[in-house]
């Protein structure tokens, strides 16, 4: 071989060497993980709902509801912790309410300005405490109960024992010794019973117990004594049995 020739092939030989590769090197894998965006929590709204219309209550069963409420948030306050409205001023509001009626009886303009303005101060402090009850309940039936309001049926479920009924009215009745009832009727009741009884203090006598002729009319109760409070309670049967007797209704006999 001539030295021309190795020359050539010397030089071919480094010509290859020092020509770079055109192949790209394969990218690092990445170790960063995608993470998908967290949806916002939004707070489920309250599905019991407290029972209202409030302002179609008569007067007297307006204050026995305040007392009612008063006495269920005020007594629980574990499950009822700072309400909007003081238990106490709701339930001297409701006494407030009781006197006012029993002072307008007589048609002075004065006393029924005086229902009528606290009957709306009641109004407003229930339709608060209300909405306070829904939000703080839980959706805990048993703890809404506690509060002295009723819930709103939820829908269709098992056959229970029937609910604790209510009076819708307490009212004078159009003679002297009368008090006229009506009663509010709760699913599931077959049949009524009212009781009564003078009461002495807050805490009634001798019971009287008569059932309930009908729910959809008012009930005239007479015999009764003039100028002396009277305890009212009353109680339904489904068919499970008994309910328990409502809380104490007062109303004082004309």
């Amino acid at each position: 071989m001539s030295s021309t020739d190795s020359n050539t092939t010397a030089t071919a030989a480094s010509t290859t060497a020092a020509t770079p590769s055109t192949t790209p090197a394969a990218a690092p894998a990445s170790t960063t993980t995608s993470t998908p965006p967290s949806a916002p929590t939004t707070k489920k709204p309250a599905s019991l709902k407290a029972v209202t219309g409030f302002s179609s209550l008569d007067p007297n069963t307006l204050a026995n509801t305040a007392h009612k409420v008063a006495k269920g948030i005020g007594g629980n306050p574990v499950h009822f912790p700072n309400p909007p409205i003081d238990p106490a001023a709701l339930d001297a509001s409701g006494n407030t309410l009781t006197e006012a009626v029993i002072a307008a009886m007589d048609g002075g303009k004065t006393a029924k300005a005086v229902v009528k303005k606290q009957r709306k101060l009641v109004i407003q402090d229930l339709n608060l405490l209300a909405v306070f009850v829904q939000n703080v309940s839980n959706d805990d039936p048993a703890i809404f109960a506690l509060s002295g309001f009723t819930a709103k049926p939820t829908g269709r479920s098992a056959p229970q024992r029937v609910a604790v009924p209510s009076f819708r009215s307490l009212d004078f009745g159009a003679n002297s010794g009368q008090i006229v009832v009506t009663v509010k009727s709760v699913a599931g009741g077959k049949s009524y019973f009212i009781r009564y009884a003078v009461m002495n203090g807050t805490t009634p006598g001798p019971w009287t117990t008569i059932p309930a002729a009908s729910v959809q009319k008012a009930i005239t109760i007479s015999g009764l004594t003039p100028m002396t409070m009277y305890g009212f309670q009353v109680q339904a049967l489904g068919v499970l049995g008994y309910s328990d007797w409502s809380t104490t209704e007062t109303i004082a006999c004309v």
